[in-house]
């Protein structure tokens, strides 16, 4: 009689899994991770090149504005510098300040957070005089004046932003070495 053999197990016809389920979970994760990162660090970038741009944008209005000066009253004049210095910090720094009164912007706690604090009373009381400006309008303002101020403004805004970002490089490689010496 032929010897009969017993029926094999399906699982020796299937492969051994190689890699757990865990593992691939981590690479996934750690892929999310990296893609986090990768946006984090073009979001800065980009942010930057975006507040230069509007800074450009804004000194070459003011410039255009410079021009038409006599053609235009002073209380018109302070409405567009306070357009152009509020629309340069809503699209630079996130701020709202496009969308409140002077007043609104003045007493609000968290306006310019993002700015040097040396940056922040300049820009108040220049609103706020632009704000008088606008409402009681007196014929005898310089707009070549005003005009100045925010120029000034802006530029004072501009370096004091290049501080910040290189003190906060600077307490980050502090940091690092700190770590590092740990």
């Amino acid at each position: 009689l032929p010897d009969f053999y017993d029926i094999t197990e399906p699982g020796d016809f299937l492969p051994d899994p190689s890699t757990p389920w865990w593992i691939w979970m981590l690479a996934g994760l750690a892929c999310l991770l990296l893609l986090t990162v990768i946006y984090l660090i073009f979001r800065k970038s980009k942010s930057a090149k975006q507040r230069i741009t509007q800074l450009d944008k804004a000194r070459r209005q003011l410039a255009q504005l410079r021009q038409k000066t006599d053609a235009l009253s002073p209380h018109i004049i302070a409405i567009r510098i306070s357009l152009i210095i509020r629309r340069y910090l809503a699209v630079a720094f996130d701020d709202p300040a496009l969308f409140e009164t002077a007043e609104e912007f003045s007493l609000r706690d968290s306006a310019l957070t993002q700015l040097h604090p040396d940056s922040r009373e300049p820009i108040t009381r220049h609103l706020t005089a632009l704000s008088q400006l606008k409402y009681a309008p007196k014929e005898s303002a310089n707009a070549a004046e005003l005009i100045d101020d925010a120029e000034a403004i802006l530029a004072h805004i501009e370096i004091n932003v290049g501080e910040e970002d290189k003190k906060k490089a600077a307490r980050s490689r502090k940091k690092k070495l700190t770590q590092n010496r740990l």
